[in-house]
């Protein structure tokens, strides 16, 4: 067995594993192979020249607090069938954590079919998305105030502006450049999809028309009167789609202006899961800037942390804010509180805070005296997520 990254050679055998694995079109993955792809992002498990399993670390760029992230999204994760059951991937995924400590990653993503499959791993839960079904002719009531145009490569820095402005109230998301966007038209397009854009009310839409289905990927708008415009469009297709279904950020707005939220189910749809790779780096990282925290004096706190995979993770830290700056140091001895990985990495995705942190790990909520819990809700600020990229 030989665990290594990919070459030029290996390529047509991971576009079969993932053929295999994966139930995308032909034209998605044609456009995954020379858009996404790349063989120094490609970890592989092979042996007598046949590549038995795989997976991607496509490289994005997140905000976390209104801090950026270089991260690896971890996408494709396969295996052929006849060494499923047998430890590969578990083999590939520490090979995977140790390469993305090396290589001086702090946070990672992942997408998870099955989230038991990954929670061993410090993987968990860090993103939910609202998904709207709605019959069409319920969006009867709104209007059109502008006129929309199908999206070109010449407007990435449009669509650019209206995401990043869209986002400022969001954490977590991916930071999009005009790069990103034309490769982002690409995708659609290659799922036989649309992208279209209110330019006058700072708007877009990426969908695709599956059946009598109209399917919104992402609608992205600055104020209600782009939203009721965008849905007034949808709205224009309901004699060729009668039934809609729309994914949004867990804050969207829909839900306050529908006219009949008895015809509209809603869901909360399990989006993307985070890893925290490099604890003490994090912990450095976390912007105070927008805290005031010279007003209280706070008390150290000494965390041990358990992480059964990245040893330099697993261990007792005190940690402290010190002229507005959080300090970390590795101690021995005695500590304030005890957390896995999993749950260090959802308050550091700020999916969840600390109380809620308490309750699942079943931690009396007195077991911190107040200044150590002060601390813990300042290092740790629950926030709206989202995300949608999907590889």
């Amino acid at each position: 067995m030989n665990i290594r990254y990919a070459k030029d050679l290996d390529k047509d055998q991971v576009v079969s594993l993932w053929n295999y694995c994966f139930e995308d079109g032909e034209d998605f993955v044609k456009y995954y192979f020379e858009n996404v792809y790349g063989e120094n992002n490609t970890i592989i498990i092979e042996e007598n020249d046949k590549v038995l399993s795989a997976l991607q670390l496509n490289k994005y760029r997140i905000n976390l607090r209104n801090t950026d992230y270089d991260v690896s999204y971890v996408v494709g994760v396969s295996s052929k069938p006849e060494v499923r059951g047998l430890g590969y991937m578990k083999k590939l995924m520490i090979r995977t954590l140790e390469e993305l400590y090396k290589s001086g990653e702090i946070v990672s993503l992942l997408m998870a079919i099955d989230y038991r499959l990954y929670k061993r791993y410090g993987f968990d839960h860090c993103y939910d998305q609202i998904q709207y079904n709605i019959r069409t002719d319920e969006l009867s009531g709104f209007r059109l105030t502008s006129r929309l145009r199908k999206a070109n490569f010449e407007d990435a820095k449009i669509l650019a502006d209206i995401y990043s402005k869209a986002m400022k109230s969001l954490n977590g998301y991916a930071v999009r450049d005009e790069i990103y966007f034309k490769r982002f038209i690409k995708e659609v397009e290659s799922e036989n999809g649309y992208v279209y854009i209110d330019e006058e009310n700072k708007s877009y839409i990426a969908y695709y028309i599956q059946g009598d289905t109209f399917f919104v990927r992402e609608l992205i708008y600055n104020n209600i009167s782009s939203l009721k415009s965008m849905l007034a469009y949808i709205y224009n297709h309901n004699t060729q789609c009668n039934k809609t279904v729309i994914n949004a950020p867990v804050d969207d707005k829909i839900r306050l202006i529908i006219a009949n939220l008895k015809t509209c189910e809603m869901k909360l749809i399990p989006f993307m899961a985070g890893r925290v790779i490099n604890f003490e780096k994090y912990m450095e990282s976390i912007n105070l800037n927008d805290i005031d925290t010279q007003q209280v004096e706070y008390e150290s706190i000494k965390v041990k942390i358990i992480d059964k995979y990245i040893r330099q993770n697993d261990g007792v830290f005190e940690i402290s804010i010190i002229d507005n700056k959080v300090k970390i140091e590795r101690v021995e001895g005695n500590y304030d509180i005890e957390l896995d990985i999993n749950s260090i990495t959802q308050l550091a995705f700020s999916y969840l805070d600390i109380e809620e942190i308490f309750m699942l790990n079943e931690i009396d909520e007195n077991y911190l005296r107040d200044n150590k819990k002060s601390l813990m809700n300042i290092l740790f600020e629950k926030k709206v997520n989202y995300i949608d990229e999907l590889v």
